[in-house]
């Protein structure tokens, strides 16, 4: 039997959507069961994809609960909010009136004095800053000045994940379409990797407003309501392309390109409701040799049982000749159980790298719950974030997985909001992953042994190039 890639197969997977291959090797499609509905509250705390590292255990020793089946979801942008982690703490707020602008530089100067990750502060002099900005406040005379003027501060760390939010800007911040709950919304993703060149669109939901009008994973957007789309230094700005797709609450205009030889064109979009978005694909890319695909969104809630589970029900006629696991595009979550169905091991330290204070050994306890010899590729990318960088880092430290892709996000800080008086946020940093050699991977990310960028057009192709990569190292090609 044809040991080669069914490509249609392949597509049908990463769309999903099923095809049947006529004359093609004999494709069998495996259900995960999830073992716990998905809650969605009424009113979901603000999150981003990149939140808090996943904490160590003491011990990896899921057991398997009674699975359920997921019941089928429309989802809403907070019904995709629900899956992501979330800590926001409740912080004390001091009695500082909203335009006393000094003291509300006071009092961020103290939350980045007691909380930031490195008590160095990247090289910074906290306190001549502090003096710096509270003069430089006592002269502001209007909330707009202020909010620049605080945005400014927090950017001296120079730390890309700690930032000021103003309020009026949370709904870009958490990937929201609005403020409200449970608004409607474009019914796709776009969240573009570091190294991405265009703003890609990263998948589809099955119904939608992007279903509705074609749209596809892989499409390159070009134009937001008539206004260029353009990378900047360090990437694209997710917060400016959310504030310029979501400037009007009813839908936006899209110009599109869909292929190398196709001239761009333009797409309404009427936003609403959407169901069948990215979610867990199961299936056998192959049966001979026998290759397995596992496409994780998240490391939240039951990750680790839905893998085993799709590993069993994959194996269920034979074992596996091998296993690609794809995390890209994963916002995180808690992956040390994941770990364990593959390896363990001590992989470093977590916790802050303040010179008082103390780290947790981030150690991953067997009995591996799989094994530790079938072949394995990871796919990562620069959106596999915090617990999707953990994950990866140990595979490779423990030589457990080939792994295939770009580099990950390096989003190994932990953040925490912390509320300032004026209701505004500052996103800061307090913890972070050190490896066994006493270095770190932020803002760099886990390096794959397989570097394969997908280029301007290889999402759309069938299977996409990072994913035939995968394939490759797994079957020995």
């Amino acid at each position: 039997m044809n040991r080669l890639i069914t490509l249609a197969f392949i597509t049908a997977v990463l769309l999903l959507t099923i095809t049947a291959c006529t004359g093609e090797p004999e494709v069998i499609i495996v259900t995960v069961p999830v073992v716990s509905e998905i809650e969605v509250t009424a009113t979901p705390v603000p999150t981003e994809p990149p939140t808090v590292p996943p904490q160590p255990t003491a011990t990896t020793e899921p057991t398997v609960a009674p699975t359920k089946t997921l019941a089928p979801i429309v989802a809403t942008q907070q019904a995709i909010l629900a899956l992501l982690p979330t800590r926001v703490p409740v912080t004390a707020v001091p009695q500082i009136a909203e335009d006393d602008y000094p003291a509300l530089i006071n009092q961020a100067c103290g939350i980045v004095r007691d909380n930031y990750v490195r008590d160095n502060y990247n090289g910074v002099d906290w306190e001549a800053k502090c003096e710096e900005y509270t003069v430089l406040a006592e002269s502001i005379d209007n909330q707009e000045a202020y909010w620049d003027l605080m945005a400014a501060f927090i950017h001296e760390l120079d730390d890309n994940h700690s930032r000021f939010v103003r309020p009026d800007r949370f709904a870009a911040e958490f990937d929201l379409p609005s403020e409200g709950s449970g608004r409607p919304w474009a019914g796709m993703r776009i969240w573009p990797a570091k190294e991405d060149e265009q703003l890609l669109i990263w998948y589809v939901c099955d119904f939608g407003a992007a279903a509705s009008a074609s749209l596809q994973r892989g499409d390159v957007i070009l134009a937001i309501n008539g206004e260029p789309v353009e990378r900047g230094e360090d990437g694209f700005d997710l917060t400016a392309i959310n504030l310029s797709l979501y400037a009007h609450e009813d839908g936006a205009t899209l110009t599109v390109q869909r292929g190398p030889d196709v001239e761009p064109e333009d797409i309404e979009l009427k936003f609403g409701s959407a169901g069948g978005c990215d979610g867990w694909q199961v299936g056998l890319l192959s049966e001979t040799p026998r290759i397995g695909y596992i496409r994780v969104p998240d490391f939240g809630g039951d990750s680790d049982t839905n893998i085993f589970n799709a590993i069993q029900q994959l194996e269920e006629d034979s074992p596996l000749d091998g296993l690609i696991l794809d995390i890209r595009h994963n916002p995180g979550g808690n992956s040390d159980k994941d770990i364990a169905i593959f390896t363990q091991g001590e992989f470093g330290k977590v916790g802050s790298l303040r010179s008082d204070a103390t780290q947790t050994t981030y150690r991953i306890r067997g009995p591996v719950r799989w094994n530790e010899t079938t072949p394995l590729a990871v796919l990562i990318d620069g959106n596999s974030h915090s617990a999707a960088d953990y994950f990866p880092a140990a595979m490779k430290l423990s030589g457990r997985a080939t792994l295939v892709g770009m580099p990950s996000a390096g989003n190994t800080e932990g953040i925490i909001s912390f509320n300032l008086a004026d209701k505004s946020l500052i996103r800061l940093a307090v913890s972070t992953l050190e490896l066994p050699d006493g270095t770190t991977f932020e803002g760099i990310g886990i390096i794959p042994d397989i570097m394969v960028p997908l280029g301007d057009w290889g999402l759309r192709e069938a299977p996409d190039v990072q994913l035939r990569a995968a394939y490759e190292a797994v079957i020995g090609e």
